[in-house]
Order: C-alpha cells, then sequence, then structure tokens
C-alpha cells in the first residue's frame, strides 16, 4: 500500500509538473550572458554614449558579478568613479567594485544585489560620447 502511494504521488507530481511546465530553481538571470565589452550605442534620443554589452549579439541585456574580468567591468569602475566611488579600474569585478555597486543600486533606489544587469544598465546616468559632462539614461 505504502509503494502504491508512493507511485500516485510521484505521478501527480510528474503530471503536475508537466501542465505548468516545469518549476525552475534556476535564477533568471542564468541564462543572461556576461557583459564582456563596451561599444558606443545611440539612444532612442539619438544621443550617442558608450554601454556595456555582450560582443557577439552586441546586446545590452547582459550581467556583470564579482568574478568578471573584462573591458565591461573596466568601463563600469570608471562610471562609478564619476558617481564618486573611489575603486580600481581594472577590470576585476572583486570585492571593491561589487560593494560599490551595491551602495550605487542603493543611491539609484533600486535592487541592491551588487550585480549589474538590466535594471542597473537603466539606472545608471552614462556619461555622453561627445559630452564628458553630460549623461544620459539608456532608453534603447
Amino acid at each position: 500500500m505504502r509503494n502504491r502511494t508512493r507511485l500516485l504521488t510521484a505521478t501527480a507530481v510528474a503530471m503536475l509538473m508537466t501542465t505548468l511546465g516545469g518549476i525552475s530553481t534556476t535564477p533568471a538571470y542564468a541564462a543572461t550572458p556576461t557583459c564582456n565589452e563596451v561599444v558606443r550605442k545611440y539612444s532612442a534620443g539619438l544621443e550617442r554614449m558608450f554601454i556595456p554589452v555582450y560582443y557577439s549579439t552586441l546586446s545590452t541585456t547582459c550581467l556583470m558579478k564579482r568574478g568578471n574580468n573584462n573591458n565591461a567591468v573596466k568601463y563600469l569602475q570608471e562610471v562609478m568613479r564619476g558617481y564618486g566611488y573611489n575603486i580600481a579600474v581594472d577590470g576585476d569585478f572583486g570585492p571593491a567594485t561589487e560593494s560599490a555597486l551595491i551602495s550605487l543600486q542603493r543611491r539609484l533606489r533600486i535592487t541592491a544585489d551588487g550585480i549589474y544587469g538590466p535594471q542597473t544598465r537603466d539606472a545608471i546616468c552614462w556619461p555622453l560620447y561627445y559630452e564628458p559632462n553630460a549623461c544620459w539614461w539608456y532608453d534603447e
């Protein structure tokens, strides 16, 4: 009887998972590529700015987090220095960069998780290409 109950329970769970399309414990950002380069982009308002991207597709929907080491991290560090954070501009997303990003995210009133993603991208005022003392919010 006990084995039959287990079998019925397992079958019911399998049917529920199939119906719901499965339940994933993987974070939503797991499939998002890592930002690895910086390119000049035009905003919808035709403003030119540099912005971190995943270089293979030039997608601005990308992530940076602790452990990354590339040009996109280096540019993020430069931008954060413009916000007044005294961090090294070395391209290494280490504890100091993570701490500065969490502080900046709090300051921008967005989720302060220390991970750069679309929410952070949209909240940062990016320096304009032709006028470094001016900035623009990314608007695709």
